[in-house]
């Protein structure tokens, strides 16, 4: 469980300073997942799946990955299409609001330009998706996903999925619904986070999302509930894992996607799953003590 594929959109952010400036950087939950993964175990492979532009912004965030050492051989090129584009502004308390410009992002049509065929050759160990993943691709092209998919899970590949879920990427709930139950079906492990079914379900606790989840055949789950205890484990015979609670949230961006990457990071590297649960939630509340999704390399707590 070594080899990561990762899919999903990667955008170009905005984000204001104390100042008023506005700085120019990248995001995105999976560029984040990947990040954090690579810094909690740099001898994991960790690629990012998503389609680019051809233009100079477009290969600053492939430098910008390459920094972080994701490898970007399954960044595709898109001949017409450019990054999605958001702005970012947090309020006193640390929460945010976000402004996006993504209907026309070459992510949309990842799957146009993957050949699956090559991917297949050398499947990885396992493939990470969210339900940002699911909701930003073209609708006409969610099929060729799913069949990727179980084309996956046929070579070997073990299927994690996030649920993220955005409404505003949506057209409607039911959408939302039908795609979510197939990954819920496809998935050898799920995170939850109780806001997001609370959202999509009117699911309003961890053991509601738990009894919800028992209907598919899931061997893993990892519910997240904000600064809430987490339960995990097999859907039938749930633990319970304490959060600390962090003195001064300054910026949740990322606190969900370091949780993730650094958990499996931490998986691949052999540690029992409370084990990984623990450093993924130590890391998170690292990171929503600081300004921006991704921690300096210099503030990155060692093992």
């Amino acid at each position: 469980m070594n080899d990561f594929v990762i899919m999903g959109e990667c955008l170009i952010e905005l984000a204001w300073d104390e100042k008023g400036n506005i700085n120019q950087g990248f995001a995105g939950d999976v560029y984040s997942v990947a990040a954090y993964l690579k810094r909690a175990n740099p001898s994991a492979r960790a690629r990012l799946l998503c389609a680019i532009g051809q233009d100079a912004l477009s290969q600053a965030l492939v430098s910008s990955l390459e920094s972080e050492t994701v490898e970007t051989s399954l960044l595709l090129p898109h001949p017409q299409r450019h990054l999605g584009l958001y702005a970012i502004n947090n309020d006193a308390k640390g929460e945010r609001t976000f402004m996006y410009w993504r209907s026309e992002s070459a992510a949309r049509q990842t799957l146009s330009l993957l050949d699956a065929a090559t991917l297949l050759q050398a499947p990885p160990a396992v493939f990470y998706f969210t339900g940002i993943s699911l909701a930003i691709l073209e609708p006409d092209s969610r099929l060729a996903f799913w069949q990727l998919v179980e084309s996956l899970i046929s070579a070997g590949t073990r299927i994690v999925f996030d649920s993220n879920y955005r409404a505003r990427l949506w057209a409607h709930k039911d959408e939302a619904k039908g795609q979510y139950e197939r990954a819920f079906t496809s998935a050898h492990m799920i995170l939850p986070g109780v806001d997001d079914f609370e959202a999509l379900y009117d699911l309003q606790s961890g053991e509601a999302v738990a009894e919800f989840l028992s209907q598919f055949d899931v061997e893993t789950l990892v519910i997240k509930n904000g600064p809430g205890e987490i339960l995990y484990g097999q859907p039938q015979a749930l633990e319970r894992f304490p959060v600390t609670p962090v003195a001064q949230v300054i910026d949740t961006t990322a606190a969900g996607d370091s949780f993730a990457g650094t958990l499996l990071a931490q998986l691949s590297k052999g540690d029992a799953l409370v084990d990984a649960i623990a450093r993924a939630a130590f890391i998170a509340g690292r990171v929503i003590g600081h300004k921006g999704a991704i921690l300096p390399a210099n503030l990155y707590p060692a093992d």
